[in-house]
């Protein structure tokens, strides 16, 4: 099986190469992830990736795949209601910190096949944008943000009703990727001081295919409730409370009785949010928020057992979070130059729970044991609390950014007799993340800047206190002793925002001190010959490195064709061992053309990928899996008119049967194929009136 792409590549680089600005960005975009603060994203130090909401209605994305499937820089596992996993630069999974609303989303746990479970649970009705800060995040957000930001925006009230007292619309759509249906409704309306607004989704689906369409399916289901009403006290002062529910099932039949999965995740958040813009002596403006959320995920799954019994198992992941945000912005004009101070507070408390149990019959049926409690790891509360500065200051034609966080992170196992208590000591972390960055305007058009940044990440209790296995095959043992992971990131970089061209050229180079990833500590003989137990534990990597360059641009030919690209380039060592990480892909990129005629808006996207050699070696010596390049065209029209809006998209016109990097990564040699396939062509559809 052979995958090639001939030629992408080189129109890519010499489209880059004439100009750039890859995040199909204007002046009027305001960014929240570089400052806590509204500000114009071309006042940003640093690189941010935007999807703004006539994007993802345009492209009809409706999970995290879908939505960055056009930046090179953000590769993700994972599609439709499946578990998803984002990755930034090389670095994902809890790396990241995620952002709703100003909510921290909960954790999530390593799941199969590399995804993160309980993550990625939220719909795409209803969001204003999304935006990507890619590298540590720390210095604003705190711990968690080693390698980047996700921060999820929503529409409020006034959004939908601007100068109407109400606005209702209702969609319809579907998607061929994994088969899925979705309705949507969404109101607002104003009353006096208030406004409200609703989005209900309800989405039907099943798995998403590889090429030759022969995984196992399943049945899947989503329904969304975001409910959000803001109250205005005055001119200056306002009040928000938003209730945001999620809730997924999965239930999948392989052999009725025998192996079978039926999966519920849900994700409930309140929030009241405090907007002021009073003046005071100490700030210009602020804002409080207070929230609380829940996500819980409940597995129930029958698997034959040996002996012919029949394994019924209740697995569950339970987290709730409580959460208090206060942000304070302050100007401060001098005669040569001004301060845009922005300060904080973030306190979150976790309480997190892992339960198991295990019913057991035997072949005839008669029971042999009832929920018996299975090992994880146990529960764990965590106390996350920091204060934050940042000074962006203005001098001419220079703008330093001067910033710092100081985090304290507590977590304390739970007490449980199904584990060696004496093995999860409780965890203490202080750490101060600072941050540095220059840019100097040439003029109105061109700038250049350079930063560095450090990044914290706190031992998550999931690999902290991991204790369980399938014996007699392995075991993972606790480890408290694990070290914060610490990061140490320079970025530099070139901009040009132009009336008919944007382009930018990004480079990085990051450090990771003590890394954490499984390793193999042991073995032990079992009573099964030539079958030896394998003793896994979270062990820190003395040091890692990423470092890479990030090229895009969009130009305006004309007041209604735009052209927009993208390239991403990363290489990552573990220099502990000098091999390279899995977690890089090769060079990737993309194209889009796109014409505004009259009501339409019509749409080319050329997506592809380098072929992958540049893989580490397994325990034996043997270099591990590689990959081919690839390239796919996909195509989408929008027809507008006052009151509908039709659009019609087929991904994979050419229907190539491609396997990206990501989907294979780590795997032997040899390894078959089919089933890490991508989809053949398919088409998808989404109507929606306004009334």
């Amino acid at each position: 099986m052979k995958f090639t792409h001939r030629g992408g590549v080189a129109l890519a680089v010499a489209l880059v190469c004439s100009g750039a600005h890859a995040d199909d960005f204007d002046g009027e975009t305001l960014v929240v992830s570089g400052a806590r603060i509204d500000q114009p994203l071309e006042d940003v130090v640093g690189s941010v990736s935007v999807i703004d909401d006539s994007t993802i209605e345009h492209q009809m994305a409706n999970d995290l795949q879908s939505l960055f499937r056009y930046d090179p820089s953000i590769t993700s596992t994972g599609a439709g209601l499946s578990p998803q996993t984002l990755t930034v630069r090389g670095i994902g999974g809890n790396r990241l910190v995620y952002i709703k609303d100003g909510r921290r989303s909960n954790d999530g746990y390593a799941g199969g096949g590399g995804y993160l479970v309980g993550r990625g649970y939220f719909d795409t009705d209803g969001i204003q944008q999304v935006e990507v800060a890619k590298g540590a995040a720390s210095s604003l957000y705190g711990s968690d943000g080693i390698g980047g930001i996700v921060v999820v925006t929503t529409k409020d009230p006034a959004d939908y009703l601007t100068n109407k007292d109400h606005h209702s619309a209702v969609s319809l759509g579907y998607d061929g990727q994994d088969n899925q249906r979705h309705a949507n409704l969404t109101g607002a309306v104003r009353l006096d001081d208030w406004q409200l607004s609703a989005v209900l989704t309800h989405r039907e689906s099943a798995a998403a295919q590889n090429y030759s369409q022969t995984l196992p399916d399943y049945d899947a289901r989503s329904d969304s409730v975001l409910l959000k009403g803001t109250y205005s006290l005055d001119k200056h002062r306002s009040v928000k409370v938003t209730l945001d529910h999620y809730t997924q099932s999965n239930e999948q039949v392989l052999e009725a009785g025998a192996n079978q999965t039926d999966d519920e995740d849900v994700s409930s958040a309140l929030s009241l949010d405090y907007a002021s813009t009073a003046p005071a002596m100490l700030w210009d403006g602020w804002q409080g928020q207070l929230y609380v959320s829940r996500y819980t995920q409940d597995s129930n799954q029958i698997r034959a057992a040996s002996g012919g019994a029949t394994d019924f198992n209740d697995y569950r992941f339970e987290q709730d979070i409580v959460g208090f945000r206060g942000v304070f912005n302050l100007d401060i004009e001098q005669q040569q130059m001004s301060h845009a101070l922005v300060y904080g507070l973030d306190l979150d408390v976790y309480e997190t729970r892992r339960p198991r149990w295990k019913t057991q019959r035997d072949a005839e049926g008669n029971l042999v044991f009832e929920r018996q409690r299975q090992a994880a790891f146990p529960g764990a509360d965590t106390t996350m609390a920091g204060v934050f500065l940042q000074d962006t200051i203005n001098m001419g034609q220079w703008r330093w950014v001067l910033g710092g966080r100081l985090d304290h992170y507590a977590l304390n196992a739970i007490n449980d007799p199904l584990y060696d208590n004496a093995a999860m000591q409780d965890i203490r972390e202080t750490a101060f993340s600072p941050k540095l960055a220059v840019r100097y305007t040439v003029n109105p058009q061109l700038s250049a800047y350079i930063q560095y940044v450090q990044g914290f990440k706190i031992p998550p209790h999931d690999q902290a206190y991991q204790s369980h296995g399938v014996e007699p095959f392995y075991r993972i043992l606790p480890n408290p002793a694990l070290n914060a992971e610490e990061s140490e990131t320079v970025e530099a970089g070139v901009q040009w925002y132009g009336d008919d061209v944007h382009w930018k050229v990004a480079a990085y180079y990051s450090k990771f001190d003590n890394f954490i990833e499984t390793a193999l500590v042991g073995t032990e003989p079992t009573y099964i010959p030539g079958v030896n137990t394998l003793i896994y534990q979270y062990q820190n990597i003395a040091q890692t490195r990423i470092n890479g360059v990030e090229l895009s641009s969009q130009w305006w030919l004309g007041q209604d064709l735009t052209v927009t690209m993208n390239l991403a380039y990363s290489d990552g060592e573990n220099n502990d061992t000098d091999q390279p990480l899995t977690s890089i892909s090769p060079l990737q990129g993309s194209v889009l053309l796109s014409q505004q005629w009259q009501q339409w808006q019509l749409t080319g996207a050329l997506r592809f990928a380098r072929a992958m050699n540049d893989v580490p070696d397994d325990s034996s010596g043997n270099a591990l899996i590689k990959s081919h390049g690839w390239g796919v065209l996909d195509v989408f029209a929008s027809y507008r008119t006052e009151d509908w809006q039709l659009t019609f998209g087929i991904d994979n016109l050419l229907d190539k049967e491609y396997v990206p990097y990501e989907r294979i990564a780590g795997q032997a040699q040899g390894t078959a194929l089919e089933q890490y396939t991508q989809p053949g062509r398919n088409v998808s559809a989404r109507v929606r009136y306004t009334f």
